[in-house]
């Protein structure tokens, strides 16, 4: 489903990503882990072009991400072209970034409504069913501010879902949260893994990644030092530096 070929980034002189090779198939659970720095959270970005990259190719079930080829030159594609292969992506991140003036409902069917120009009636019914799924339905008509961190992030997952994208990509969604909330939000994203979603999921959670993930990245300083299935991962990595970061982590 999503193919990364040499992706490359810089910010400045700063060269973030520094030639990553990745391959996710569809319905996998793709944890990635790795310090602070390493350049996770760019790579989810550059995934769905909210980063531009500067070298290398992302490719979403075989359509390259943000450029087209113009008579052999790679130029910039148009915003419409970006905006659709974006919309085939959800997106959640560490802020949960909804609306403060719209309810949960109003926040969840926004995209579909203003984006995909669904039918009100229709988006309304769907948020509502997504709600029900993420365990927010007795909170339709609550604003964001009357909200738990946890349940503001359950309504964040919601409305990515409510775009209907082939793929998720998580963004330390648990890593704004106080200790108690992060199982109900963990939780929400063990159903839809259940459910066949294709996901990448950037986290501090080494519990979840043991359980759920299908396979686990580790990165380090813009390269991808090791992957594999999360026993291989945690009970004996190849990689010196994997072993390493996970003593500092798993206590």
């Amino acid at each position: 489903m999503i193919r990364v070929v040499d992706l490359q980034k810089w910010f400045g002189k700063h060269h973030v990503l520094r030639g990553i090779d990745l391959e996710v198939q569809r319905g996998e659970v793709l944890v990635i882990i790795g310090p602070s720095g390493s350049g996770k959270s760019t790579l989810l970005k550059c995934l769905n072009f909210l980063e531009e990259y500067e070298r290398g190719a992302v490719y979403f079930e075989d359509v390259l991400v943000g450029y087209r080829d113009v008579g052999g030159r790679r130029v910039r594609d148009h915003e419409a072209s970006i905006a659709r292969v974006r919309a085939q992506m959800g997106m959640v991140f560490q802020s949960f970034n909804l609306f403060p003036h719209k309810t949960v409902l109003e926040n969840v069917i926004e995209g579909p409504v203003i984006v995909k120009r669904q039918d009100r009636q229709a988006a309304i019914e769907l948020g509502t069913r997504l709600l029900r799924k993420v365990g927010l339905d007795d909170k339709l008509h609550v604003y964001p501010s009357k909200l738990s961190g946890g349940q503001q992030q359950r309504a964040a997952i919601a409305r990515a879902l409510a775009m209907q994208p082939r793929a998720m990509l998580f963004d330390e969604p648990t890593s704004a949260l106080d200790p108690e909330l992060v199982g109900e939000v963990l939780d929400v994203m063990k159903k839809l893994a259940a459910e066949g979603m294709t996901m990448l999921v950037v986290t501090h959670e080494m519990g979840f990644a043991r359980e759920v993930a299908d396979r686990v990245l580790m990165m380090d300083e813009g390269l991808v030092i090791e992957v594999g299935p999360p026993d291989q991962i945690f009970r004996s990595p190849k990689e010196s530096r994997t072993a390493a970061f996970l003593s500092k982590v798993i206590h």
